[in-house]
This record gives structure tokens, sequence and C-alpha cells, in this order.
């Protein structure tokens, strides 16, 4: 069982190869440094086959479970694991949960591996174990650099591939920052530095648009009426939400005026998160492209910072 913390982002093509250099070449200043250490594999590539599992009646989502059987290939050959993630918490990108990673001796998913009391307290294992059926697939190209960074060792993930469903398909071209070793304030500071790519916090879990392509819905914001917005935790959610609608359907209108209402909800909240955020504020009267805005740094960061808020007050 290991507790797992990332952020999410999703990354325009043409920003690939830039973010690529710079994180190679901060691996080569580790290995640099390190070398007297002993030799670590801080650059990694591997070939990604997930399957998602559920019973017909989504028994293990509605339980805020998710459930895959992963095929990993790289040089040294073919690796098989299932692992069980439990809905955990969720604020704009950054992802807490916990999760059970068991190997397996081939792609045959087997729940009797999983620790007692992995699955749901009202979960007949055998039963399940017999109505649980693969809904879709996730496959794609992963590219991995361990970074030493402050006090952790943060993982950042390139996946490169498409979700698939019933012969229908959308595309995967995401970066995840998890913890290995530290903490939360490293990973958000190191996701800032990372803004400069055109970075785009992401709210959706492979799985989450694995389920919707499965079932041929469109993405749609929780609808929550603003006036019920009074902590920076659910403001933050509305606007990753919408936001991520917004791209989806292209629509600048809705979106200038959801960047408006934004701002009138963040002034509410007295923040002090630097001149990042006049920045921001500045910019507004000028979006002219739901993409360019919701990638540029600034709006990136102001996100982030927004999360360094939230983990500050969690922490009184």
């Amino acid at each position: 069982m290991s507790n797992e913390i990332e952020l999410k982002f999703q990354i325009n093509q043409a920003d690939l190869a830039e973010l690529q250099l710079y994180l190679n070449q901060w691996v080569c200043c580790d290995e640099a440094e390190f070398s007297s250490q002993g030799s670590r594999t801080l650059v990694n590539q591997l070939n990604l086959i997930n399957t998602y599992y559920d019973s017909e009646d989504y028994f293990l989502r509605h339980n805020g479970c998710g459930l895959r059987v992963r095929i990993s290939e790289d040089a040294n050959g073919k690796h098989f694991e299932m692992t069980l993630k439990s809905k955990g918490k969720s604020v704009g990108g950054l992802h807490e949960r916990i999760e059970f990673n068991e190997s397996l001796p081939d792609d045959k998913l087997d729940l009797s591996v999983l620790p007692k009391g992995a699955l749901p307290a009202n979960c007949d294992i055998k039963l399940l174990q017999q109505e649980i059926i693969p809904l879709f697939t996730t496959n794609f190209k992963r590219q991995t650099w361990l970074i030493s960074f402050a006090n952790s060792e943060i993982e950042v993930a390139l996946d490169q591939g498409q979700i698939t469903s019933n012969g229908k398909l959308i595309p995967i071209q995401e970066i995840e920052l998890e913890i290995k070793q530290g903490n939360k304030l490293d990973l958000i500071n190191f996701a800032i530095e990372l803004s400069r790519f055109h970075l785009h916090l992401f709210s959706q879990s492979k799985a989450s648009r694995g389920y919707r392509l499965l079932n041929n819905l469109s993405f749609t914001p929780t609808m929550i009426s603003v006036t019920k917005l009074h902590d920076l935790s659910s403001v933050l959610d509305f606007w990753q939400q919408h936001e991520e609608y917004a791209l989806e359907n292209n629509d600048l209108t809705y979106y200038q005026q959801l960047v408006t209402q934004i701002n009138e909800m963040l002034i509410s909240q007295n923040l002090s998160i630097g001149p990042e955020f006049h920045h921001w504020q500045t910019a507004i009267p000028y979006i002219d492209s739901v993409e360019n805005f919701a990638y540029s740094e600034i709006n990136t960061k102001v996100k982030l910072m927004l999360i360094t808020e939230i983990n500050k007050a969690d922490k009184k």
C-alpha cells in the first residue's frame, strides 16, 4: 500500500521538445552531482498497456475505487501488475489517494492477491471476481525522469498514447509529477518551475476519461451555485472543471465569463499570493483564445499558488 500524491497536466505537442530537453539537462546535472553515490536510473522509457475492470453495475466506481491490470514493457522484458486505487481527494489537479500494487505472473486479474481490507467493506471478493469485466484500455508510451528538487525526489512522467473502448478512442498527452520521497510543497514548487512550458493543470484521471468514453458521455462540470463556493478549494475545483469544459467545447465567451467570475471570487478571498495574481488579472480583458490562456504560464502559476495556500490551510 502506498499514498500516491501527484499533479496532472496536459501539454501541447509544440512544447514537448523544450520540456524534454530541460528535464534531460536537469537529470544530467543530478547524475554528475550524485555519481559518487552509485548509479541510478534517472531516465526510463516504458510501453504501458492498462486494462480497467469493473462490474456491469460499476460497483467499484460507485465505491470510489479504480481497478486495472498493467502490462509494462522495457528493455528487461514484460512485467504484470494489478493496482487498486481509492478515490482519495483531489484539489484542482493535485490528487492524493491510497493505492495497492500487487505483482502478477501474467495479465490475468486476480483479486485474491489484494490485502485484506483493500476492497470496499461490503464487497464479496469471490462474487466480484466472477462479475468483473474489462471495460476499456489505455495504451501509451511513458518517459520518466527522476528529479532531485529541494528536499524531495519527484518523478516526471510524459505519457503519449490513447484510451480505447468499443472501437472509440481519445488521445493521451499528459505530464504527471509524483512525489517519490519528500513533500507536497516541493512538488508544487517544481510544477511552478515547469509552468514555463505551458502546462495545463488537469483534473481528470485516465480512468474517469475512460468511463466517459465507454458511456459516450461528454464532459459536464458539476453545477454548483457560486454563492456556495466559500472556501478556496471549492473555488479552484469549480475553476478547473469549467475551464476544462470551455477547452473541450472551445467556447470563448463562456470562458471569458468564467475567468471574470473566478477573479471576483478570488478577490473576495483576500489572498496574498504575490504579483502573479495581479499579472493574471491584468491579462483577463485580453483573452482571445481559450487554449492560449488556459495553457499560459501565468494561469498555471496562479492555480498552483492557490494549491499552496490550500495546503498551508490544511496544516493549521
